[in-house]
């Protein structure tokens, strides 16, 4: 009786068993297809969306999806859809470097059989750009998303041997800047480094910066800022708008950080930058620049006086500049100088007073009214007639220095003298440094930034014309506070492969040495390797200077 009762029992349990093997029967033979729906663009940047269509042999729905990036698991979908699409990842390909990747979707059925997808894709962030610009051209280095520099024809100056010389200009996020607007306003901008810096160029250069999308613009003033490298102080530009474009462009002898800020209040602000209406009329070219000032608003404008900036520049378009346009001020009486080059390349100028006192409205969407107009020399008798000669005020253009190759750039920026030396490490073991300013492979320190002949923001450089297959260490060393008590100084070192800059920005205490970064040079490419990724490499020997030379 016991059995036939356990028989019962067993029978029953039989037939859930049996059932349940049958749910779980596994699908049709075969592995499951996946398929990579987006993104389709080759080249990628801020937040992509990754998505796929996938199914098992029978086609039903997946029982999960894996993606990867370079072979790394990022993401886990446990329950994709049957539908397209099937499976869907939001990625920051800003949390990895510029290059290329490869993105790959992995689907499993729900035995673990699985199928993938992948596709090489170049993520492009750095929203950077560069290019060569000699003295006898003119060009335009802009990036993917916009900030630019805009080099007219002959802004860069010749060099020592007054022959043709080249610069390379770079454009990037300064994801280091951290000064922020002047109360009452709002950045709109990202900041952007523009290099070279410490330099002065023959014509101004015309930076612009994008404005962020979202900025809320209307009817508000808007200002671009130059961050001053020496003082890191704010220098206003009031450049011009372009709402087509979502730009600000400003003119500047001088290149460094900048960016775009704008009034927290809408409307014109009646103490606001008045502006000149400038035109070449049937000159070449046409400079204008500052001689002396009395601001009408002193306690606000004063701080934001831009070095080498109360200057602008027109010419004819075949000089890859704007014939006309508006130059912005602070209201204020002015004596201004203004030069034009005649149809015999001289320059003629002539001096006069102006007072600009009203503002100019240059609100985003109101455009700007000028209370002034330039457009030639005056010759009522009221003034001196023009002279032959140069405007006294316009900055005097400083000497490239030498490019090639490779380029190493040290620089750094006090009103103080102090003397730090760049010395670069060659493959063969051999030293490019003041004292050794050439070497075998041609290697060569063209300038050297002494106590003695100190110039502030002036560079120290080295450079190959062809540089030799191998490896070269980057070093800084303090030689002298120059009898100033300065505990440590902040530097940059620009490292220049053709086109390709990169920066490295460095503080070096008192007394030191600083190895910057490696790097390996092949067939003319450059790696970079941080310090002694490549090889071990020595601090510079003491060496001491007499007079600017080396003795040891």
């Amino acid at each position: 009786m016991g059995r036939n009762i356990l028989a019962l029992c067993i029978v029953p349990l039989l037939i859930i068993v049996s059932a349940c093997e049958e749910d779980t029967t596994e699908p049709t033979v075969g592995n499951p297809t996946i398929t990579l729906l987006t993104p389709t663009e080759n080249e990628l940047s801020g937040v992509v969306t990754v998505e796929v269509f996938g199914h098992d042999a029978e086609g039903n729905a997946l029982d999960r999806v894996v993606y990867f990036v370079d072979d790394v698991a990022m993401y886990t979908d446990p329950n994709p859809s049957a539908s397209s699409p099937s499976s869907t990842w939001e990625w920051n390909s800003e949390s990895v470097s510029d290059g290329d990747y490869e993105i790959k979707a992995v689907g499993y059925d729900l035995v673990g059989r699985s199928s993938e997808a992948a596709r090489e894709f170049e993520v492009t962030n750095a929203d950077a750009a560069s290019g060569v610009v000699r003295s006898d051209q003119m060009g335009v280095i802009r990036t993917r998303h916009g900030a630019q520099v805009r080099v007219p024809l002959g802004a860069v100056p010749l060099g020592e041997d007054q022959h043709t010389a080249a610069m390379v200009f770079s454009v990037s996020r300064d994801t280091s800047a951290t000064t922020p607007p002047p109360a009452g306003q709002t950045r709109v901008s990202n900041y952007y480094r523009f290099t070279p810096g410490g330099f002065v160029f023959r014509y101004p250069v015309e930076v612009t910066l994008p404005i962020l999308e979202g900025s809320d613009l209307t009817g508000r003033e808007v200002t671009i800022y130059r961050i001053n490298p020496t003082s890191g102080e704010l220098e206003n530009f009031a450049g011009t708008i372009d709402e087509e474009f979502g730009t600000i462009s400003a003119q500047t002898y001088e290149l460094s950080t900048w960016f775009a800020a704008v009034s927290n209040s809408p409307g014109v602000d009646p103490q606001g930058w008045s502006c000149i209406q400038v035109s070449t009329g049937s000159d070449d070219w046409v400079s204008l620049c500052v001689e002396n000032y009395l601001l009408a608003f002193p306690s606000r404008d004063q701080l934001f006086m831009p070095q080498n900036g109360l200057t602008a520049v027109y010419g004819r378009s075949q000089f890859g500049w704007t014939d006309a346009g508006r130059w912005f001020l602070p209201q204020g009486t002015y004596t201004i100088c203004m030069q034009r080059l005649d149809d015999d390349g001289i320059w003629q100028k002539q001096s006069r007073s102006i007072v600009l006192n009203q503002p100019a409205g240059r609100t985003w969407d109101g455009g700007a009214s000028c209370s002034a107009e330039w457009t030639s020399f005056l010759m009522d008798g009221s003034i001196p007639i023009p002279s032959a000669g140069s405007c006294g005020c316009i900055p005097e253009a400083s000497v490239p220095v030498g490019t090639g190759e490779v380029q190493v750039t040290l620089q750094w920026f006090n009103e103080a003298s102090i003397d730090l030396d760049l010395w670069v490490y060659e493959p063969s073991g051999e030293r490019c440094y003041f004292g050794h300013t050439t070497t075998a492979t041609g290697g060569r320190l063209d300038r050297d930034n002494l106590c003695g002949n100190y110039e502030n923001g002036t560079p120290e450089n080295i450079f190959w014309q062809t540089a030799p297959d191998g490896e070269f260490s980057i070093w800084v060393d303090w030689w002298s506070d120059c009898g100033n008590n300065i505990p440590q100084m902040p530097f940059n070192i620009r490292l220049v492969n053709g086109i390709n800059v990169e920066t490295f920005d460095r503080v070096l205490g008192s007394e030191q040495s600083l190895e910057v970064a490696q790097f390996q040079v092949h067939h003319g490419a450059l790696h970079i390797a941080p310090p002694g990724g490549l090889f071990q490499a020595s601090p510079p020997p003491h060496v001491e200077k007499r007079e600017g030379i080396a003795t040891r």
